[in-house]
C-alpha cells in the first residue's frame, strides 16, 4: 500500500514539474514572439514590460555587472537578431574601462540604431532593475558660431534658411530696469514661463558696476515667426539689450541625417561664421 502511495505521489510530482515546464516553455514562447515582434523604432517601446519581467525575476543580490551580462545573453537567446552587447566607457575617478550598459539593434525604416537600455531613476539613483525606455543618438544637427550678438541678425540669417532650429546659445542680455534683486526675479520668473525657453537655462546676476541687470539664457525651436515677435516683444517689455560685447551666439540647426560634413563646409562659407561642429541629438523612448 505504502508502495503504491509513494509511486502516485512521485506521477503527481512528475506531472507538476511537467506543467511548470510547459509553462516555462510558454513564457519563453511568448517573450520572443512578443519582443520580435516589436522589433523597430515605431513599436520596440511596447518591449518595456518584457524586459523588466525579466529584470524582476533576477536575484537581488545580483551586481550590475551579472545585470548586464544576463540580459545580453537573454536578449540574444531571441530567434530574432536583437544583436544586444555590453557598452563600455571610461571610469571617470579610476581611468579604467569598465561596462557601462547595454544596447540593442533597432530598424528605423532602412537605418539600423544602436538602442541603449535607460535604466530608471529611483530616489535620484540609477537602479538596475528596471527600464524606464531607450535612448539613441543621431547625427541630425550642427552648432554653427556666428560673430552676432544681435538677436535681430540671428533672425535674419535663421529665416534665409529652410531649417529648423534646435536651440539658440549665448544669449547675453542687459536690462535697465531697477538693479534689484525683485526686478531681476520678476524677469527670470517672466521669461521661464515662455514656450521657447526651459528653467535650466534662464538665469542672470546684478551688475553693480553698470547698474544693469545681465541675463544669460537659450532660445528653442525659433524658427518659429510667432516666437521670434514673441521674443523681441519681451525684450521691450523688461528693457532688454542685446549685449554686444558679450558672448556671441551659437545656432544649432536641424539637418538631413548624413550630411553633417557637406554643412559643415557650407557654413564656414559665410565670412560672419566662425566655424561650424557636427552635433548628435539624444532621443528618448518610453
Amino acid at each position: 500500500m505504502k508502495s503504491v502511495l509513494n509511486k502516485n505521489i512521485i506521477v503527481i510530482l512528475i506531472a507538476f514539474a511537467a506543467i511548470a515546464c510547459d509553462k516555462e516553455s510558454d513564457k519563453e514562447l511568448n517573450d520572443d514572439k512578443g519582443f520580435c515582434s516589436y522589433l523597430n523604432i515605431e513599436e520596440i517601446s511596447q518591449t518595456i514590460p518584457i524586459v523588466n519581467e525579466f529584470l524582476s525575476e533576477l536575484p537581488d543580490s545580483i551586481t550590475k555587472e551579472q545585470t548586464f551580462e544576463s540580459l545580453e545573453a537573454w536578449l540574444n537567446s531571441f530567434s530574432c537578431d536583437v544583436n544586444a552587447k555590453i557598452l563600455y566607457g571610461e571610469d571617470l575617478i579610476w581611468g579604467e574601462e569598465q561596462m557601462s550598459g547595454v544596447s540593442i539593434s533597432v530598424k528605423d525604416n532602412d537605418i539600423m540604431r544602436e538602442l541603449e537600455l535607460d535604466f530608471s531613476i529611483i530616489d535620484n539613483a540609477i537602479t538596475y532593475t528596471q527600464i524606464a525606455g531607450y535612448t539613441y543618438l543621431k547625427q541630425d544637427a550642427i552648432h554653427v558660431k556666428t560673430q552676432y550678438a544681435e538677436i535681430d541678425k540671428v533672425f535674419e540669417f535663421i529665416n534665409s534658411l529652410d531649417f529648423d532650429i534646435k536651440e539658440i546659445q549665448g544669449g547675453t542680455y542687459l536690462s535697465s530696469m531697477a538693479a534689484d534683486s525683485d526686478t531681476l526675479e520678476y524677469i527670470i520668473d517672466n521669461l521661464k514661463s515662455k514656450p521657447y525657453t526651459t528653467d535650466s537655462w534662464v538665469t542672470g546676476h546684478l551688475n553693480w558696476y553698470n547698474a544693469n541687470i545681465v541675463i544669460f539664457l537659450r532660445l528653442y525651436d525659433m524658427k518659429n515667426n510667432d516666437y521670434q515677435a514673441d521674443w523681441k516683444e519681451a525684450m521691450n517689455e523688461y528693457k532688454l539689450e542685446n549685449y554686444s560685447s558679450g558672448t556671441k551666439h551659437i545656432i544649432v540647426f536641424f539637418i538631413p541625417e548624413g550630411t553633417g560634413e557637406e554643412w559643415e563646409t557650407n557654413f564656414t562659407e559665410y565670412e560672419f561664421v566662425d566655424w561650424a561642429e557636427l552635433s548628435y541629438t539624444n532621443y528618448t523612448i518610453r
